[in-house]
């Protein structure tokens, strides 16, 4: 089992930088982890990754040391597991809102006595057991590596921070700015001013129960989220193609007197 180098950046205080794909593309996954990133979110929640498509994808990831996280549809096991069986070295769990769902996520994400993830040790993550090792030397190494984050969308998950922080095997907090914004009746409206004091609370309340936080953002607040101790972010694949994208045309059809 590969050692989860996300984990070991966060351990030691990194910012770690990600991007969401919500299509199956292992090279565009492949040239992310030459780019640079730290970690790729493969999303299953929105779009069309699907688990078989998702396979190919991390290992796409492992080639060029980039970390794959999953994003499942639901907090359910029996939509959680099966991408840790095929090698997500974690997983990002979206919409917990209590203590209840927090402790559900991490029982669904590691082998007992941790969690109550059903055995597979034959598996991508296992080296399809010719690597050597006993089948507990297997579990334990596989408890200790996946990351298991978690994802505050809703107003009353941000009122819930206190009790969740103290779910143990948590090892990211994610306040997603979006789906927060729609909650509070302000839908696409991450910089408003409410919102951002409701993110700030958040992070605060979350890096005191000495949990990392991470938060989705518009890219000139970032500076002010680092400050507050958030390590955890990622843009989308689309965002960047756009960005990308636009400043090209800018700078082509200027030369062209366009």
């Amino acid at each position: 089992m590969r050692t989860n180098t996300l984990k070991q950046k966060l351990r030691d205080g990194k910012a770690v930088f990600g991007s969401m794909i919500t299509f199956p593309s292992p090279p565009i996954v492949e040239m992310m982890g030459y780019m640079g990133f730290d970690w790729v979110l493969i999303d299953n929640e929105h779009g069309s990754i699907t688990v078989d498509a998702a396979e190919p994808m991390i290992a796409a990831a492992e080639l060029t040391g980039l970390a794959p996280i999953v994003r499942p549809i639901a907090n359910r096991m029996d939509a959680i597991t099966p991408f840790l069986d095929r090698g997500a070295w974690g997983v990002q769990i979206p919409h917990v809102n209590n203590a209840e769902e927090a402790q559900a996520a991490v029982t669904a994400c590691r082998y007992f006595p941790l969690g109550q993830r059903g055995l597979f040790s034959g598996g991508r993550p296992a080296q399809y057991g010719m690597g050597g090792g006993t089948t507990q030397e297997y579990v334990d190494k596989a408890n200790e590596n996946v990351l298991v984050c978690l994802m505050l969308e809703e107003v009353e998950a941000i009122k819930n921070i206190d009790e969740i922080v103290k779910v143990p095997g948590i090892d990211v907090l994610f306040i997603g700015s979006g789906d927060l914004s729609a909650s509070m009746g302000y839908a696409g409206q991450q910089a408003h001013p409410e919102v951002q004091a409701l993110m700030v609370d958040g992070i605060k309340r979350i890096r005191a129960g000495g949990i990392v936080a991470g938060c989705s953002t518009p890219d000139n607040l970032l500076p002010k989220f680092l400050d507050l101790g958030a390590r955890y972010f990622h843009t989308t694949v689309g965002r960047m193609l756009q960005t990308g994208g636009e400043s090209y045309l800018k700078t082509m059809r200027k030369a062209a007197g366009e």
